[in-house]
Protein backbone atom coordinates (compact mmCIF):
# COMPACT_ATOMS: atom_id res chain seq x y z
CA UNK A 1 0.00 0.00 0.00
CA UNK A 2 2.82 2.40 0.85
CA UNK A 3 4.43 1.71 -2.53
CA UNK A 4 1.27 2.70 -4.39
CA UNK A 5 0.96 5.89 -2.38
CA UNK A 6 4.57 6.79 -3.16
CA UNK A 7 4.01 6.16 -6.88
CA UNK A 8 0.91 8.36 -6.86
CA UNK A 9 2.87 11.16 -5.23
CA UNK A 10 5.71 10.88 -7.75
CA UNK A 11 3.47 10.71 -10.83
CA UNK A 12 3.11 14.49 -11.22
CA UNK A 13 6.90 14.85 -11.09
CA UNK A 14 7.43 12.29 -13.83
CA UNK A 15 4.85 13.79 -16.16
CA UNK A 16 5.68 17.45 -15.52
CA UNK A 17 3.83 19.74 -17.89
CA UNK A 18 4.43 23.45 -18.03
CA UNK A 19 1.27 25.50 -18.40
CA UNK A 20 0.78 29.16 -19.12
CA UNK A 21 -2.16 31.19 -20.41
CA UNK A 22 -1.30 33.77 -23.07
CA UNK A 23 -3.25 36.01 -25.38
CA UNK A 24 -3.05 35.07 -29.04
CA UNK A 25 -3.36 37.45 -31.96
CA UNK A 26 -2.35 36.63 -35.56
CA UNK A 27 -4.29 39.02 -37.86
CA UNK A 28 -5.96 36.10 -39.70
CA UNK A 29 -8.15 34.09 -37.35
CA UNK A 30 -7.17 34.78 -33.75
CA UNK A 31 -8.05 38.17 -32.25
CA UNK A 32 -6.92 38.47 -28.59
CA UNK A 33 -8.07 34.97 -27.66
CA UNK A 34 -6.83 33.60 -24.31
CA UNK A 35 -4.86 30.44 -25.11
CA UNK A 36 -4.11 27.55 -22.75
CA UNK A 37 -0.54 26.50 -23.59
CA UNK A 38 0.79 23.17 -22.31
CA UNK A 39 4.18 21.66 -23.08
CA UNK A 40 6.84 19.39 -21.67
CA UNK A 41 9.23 22.36 -22.05
CA UNK A 42 8.79 25.67 -20.28
CA UNK A 43 7.04 28.35 -22.31
CA UNK A 44 6.48 32.09 -22.13
CA UNK A 45 3.96 34.54 -23.56
CA UNK A 46 5.31 36.69 -26.38
CA UNK A 47 4.46 39.81 -28.31
CA UNK A 48 6.28 40.60 -31.55
CA UNK A 49 6.95 44.08 -32.91
CA UNK A 50 4.23 43.57 -35.55
CA UNK A 51 1.60 42.88 -32.85
CA UNK A 52 1.49 39.09 -33.15
CA UNK A 53 0.95 37.40 -29.75
CA UNK A 54 0.97 33.88 -28.41
CA UNK A 55 2.94 31.20 -26.55
CA UNK A 56 6.46 30.12 -27.40
CA UNK A 57 9.38 28.12 -26.06
CA UNK A 58 11.88 30.10 -24.02
CA UNK A 59 14.60 29.71 -26.67
CA UNK A 60 12.60 31.95 -29.04
CA UNK A 61 12.51 34.85 -26.55
CA UNK A 62 15.99 36.00 -27.54
CA UNK A 63 14.97 36.72 -31.14
CA UNK A 64 15.03 40.31 -32.33
CA UNK A 65 11.63 41.99 -32.13
CA UNK A 66 10.20 39.53 -29.58
CA UNK A 67 9.21 40.49 -26.03
CA UNK A 68 8.45 37.67 -23.59
CA UNK A 69 6.85 37.57 -20.18
CA UNK A 70 6.31 34.66 -17.82
CA UNK A 71 2.97 35.04 -16.01
CA UNK A 72 -0.55 34.16 -17.12
CA UNK A 73 -2.08 36.77 -19.44
CA UNK A 74 0.93 39.08 -19.23
CA UNK A 75 0.94 39.84 -22.99
CA UNK A 76 -2.54 41.43 -22.99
Amino acid sequence: MKTYLLLLLLLPLCSATFRIRCYGHDFLMVQNLLLDCNSEQEQACYTKDDGEKGCTLLKHCSRAGWQCCHTNGCNA
